[in-house]
């Protein structure tokens, strides 16, 4: 399946950081935004306005402050898995630990997807969740399958209350669209990306369009200030 790329608007800063590197990116693969409500209104300065939209807190049960011990119960109460199927790794580069784990179906019609469970440098606490879908997690997973998760996840998150200011969708990029991205009040971030190859649309010149390949869903813990390995300014 391919889907004609939309005509928008550079892609503004501030939001989140404009690279998968710089939100720690591991690919892996989910559903449901661990996003709840703020508190309601009240007469006292402490409390958030009601504007001030869903927080993100990590991913289902995981959330972010976690040891890896406390993921790893996440995982296999939330998912019903084995220890055995959780896999652990290392980003030697970031010095950051990583769960990952396949999931057979996070919602129904989905596919199986990776979801990788990233932990700080120096904090050693779950500070960024991956999940990822493309024929790596799921040999049976189809253009047309990746396109409808997206669309599902997009319309999801555009229906949490997010404030416009802080969120944002359908941006094009060089490998594929942003469909969704948002921060909190506590700059906590999620992103939803569907990349793949682009290509000329016979049938429309000078459009572009996508056949999707992969779909990441990231949520990440102050990724404008990511706890990993970073050689200190000036030391070479």
């Amino acid at each position: 399946m391919t889907t004609q790329l939309p005509s928008l608007s550079p892609f503004r800063r501030g939001i989140l950081l404009t690279t998968a590197a710089a939100l720690v990116l591991c690919t892996g693969g989910g559903v449901a935004a661990k996003a709840a409500d703020s508190g309601k209104a009240s007469n006292t300065a402490q409390t958030a306005p009601e504007n001030a939209g869903p927080s993100i807190t990590g991913f289902r049960g995981a959330d972010f402050g976690m040891t890896q011990a406390q993921v790893r119960q996440v995982i296999e109460s939330e998912f019903k898995l084995p220890v055995s199927a959780i896999t652990a790794t290392a980003n030697d580069i970031q010095h950051t630990a990583v769960l990952n784990v396949q999931v057979p179906e996070l919602f129904p019609g989905s596919g199986a997807a990776n979801v990788s469970y990233i932990f700080g440098y120096q904090s050693h606490q779950l500070i960024q969740v991956s999940v990822f879908w493309s024929k790596q997690s799921d040999p049976g997973m189809t253009p047309q399958m990746l396109y409808q998760n997206g669309e599902s996840l997009q319309q999801y998150f555009s229906g949490e209350g997010f404030p416009p200011d802080r969120s944002s969708g359908n941006i094009a990029t060089g490998s594929g669209i942003i469909l969704f991205r948002a921060s909190d009040s506590a700059q906590n971030a999620v992103l939803l990306v569907l990349s793949g190859t682009l290509a000329k649309d016979a049938k429309a010149p000078g459009k572009t369009v996508l056949t999707p390949a992969a779909l990441t869903l990231v949520y990440a813990a102050t990724p404008q200030h990511p706890d990993i390995f970073q050689l200190p300014k000036g030391a070479f």
